[in-house]
């Protein structure tokens, strides 16, 4: 005789864990840091990295989208006098920080990134900077090298190194080795605090990989290769590392403005390199950057590419 069909009991079904949603501070030029506002999405749930790594790419872009579209709202905000036109901002502002906290907010930015540079997708930026570093005769030197890691994802990509000496910070530490640090707000003078006195001395590298294009506000960017200007020590090194469509396909930039935009801060091009995703660039610091004016921007918002498809990347200095 068969044996009965039996059923399958159904789990109860439990609410999808919730969790704190951090979302990233934004920088807006002649204004103060922007917080955006989470005290309505502080139990948003947090979302999962992606399907694959196209979907994680794709969803990661779009993070990218949408701080610079908080960017540009909040910029217009403070010139904005009509209580109406204040209420569309705000509502826009919300619908987007919104959208972010759902996606996981900065945690799941960070954790994406981080599985982004895992072996089996590539590898961190490092894995081409250090070679570099090495080819210059950087390793033989008899003091370490003081590295600062920008938006460091994890604290051991140079951990192998005995000859570098690693400082790695971000805004959001996804790792207790990681110093919890806005790069912008890092003080040139008056290193009063424990963690401070980290930044008294000046760098021999400064790695700025993935991390400008983060910043939603043209001038910003700007501001953050002046800021590893003023970090480094005379003849240091600055790293950076952009998605290539920034360079390849921007209505506002190429190879020969950025090239430009550096010299002008005082930095000689050492090393560039492209890949189907990413352009590397190590330059060396050959001269003090100038002074901060109040005058015009040296390199300002030019149209150099037109195309309907083309991204508005740009770095304003």
């Amino acid at each position: 005789m068969p044996k009965a069909h039996l059923k399958r009991r159904k789990r109860p079904v439990t609410a999808q864990p919730k969790a704190s949603v951090p979302l990233p501070p934004i920088h807006i030029s002649g204004h103060a840091k922007v917080i955006i506002n989470t005290s309505t999405l502080s139990k948003a749930p947090l979302a999962k990295l992606g399907k694959s790594s196209t979907d994680t790419r794709r969803r990661i872009n779009r993070f990218h989208t949408l701080i610079k579209e908080y960017s540009k709202l909040a910029s217009q905000r403070p010139q904005l006098t009509d209580p109406e036109k204040l209420k569309e901002i705000d509502l826009q502002c919300d619908s987007i920080s919104q959208e972010m906290a759902q996606m996981g907010g900065l945690d799941w930015y960070q954790k994406a990134s981080l599985l982004g540079q895992s072996k089996q997708r590539g590898g961190d930026s490092s894995r081409w900077l250090i070679p570099k570093l090495q080819e210059l005769q950087l390793h033989q030197r008899t003091s370490r090298l003081r590295l600062l890691d920008v938006g460091a994802l994890s604290c051991r990509n140079y951990a192998r190194e005995k000859w570098i000496d690693p400082l790695p910070i971000d805004l959001n530490s996804q790792e207790p080795g990681i110093v919890q640090q806005d790069f912008l707000e890092i003080p040139l003078a008056n290193f009063t605090s424990e963690k401070h006195k980290l930044f008294e001395k000046p760098f021999d590298v400064v790695c700025l990989s993935l991390v400008v294009n983060f910043i939603g506000d043209p001038v910003k960017r700007g501001d953050m290769l002046r800021k590893a200007a003023q970090l480094l020590a005379p003849q240091g090194y600055l790293f950076l590392v952009l998605p290539l469509a920034c360079i390849t396909n921007s209505r506002y930039m190429n190879d020969e403005r950025l090239l430009d935009i550096t010299k002008y801060l005082g930095f000689t091009q050492l090393f560039s390199h492209h890949t189907a995703k990413l352009a590397y660039y190590l330059y060396q610091l050959s001269r003090s950057p100038p002074q901060v004016s109040d005058g015009p921007a040296q390199f300002g918002k030019t149209l150099l590419h037109k195309g309907a498809k083309r991204n508005n990347f740009t770095i304003v200095v």
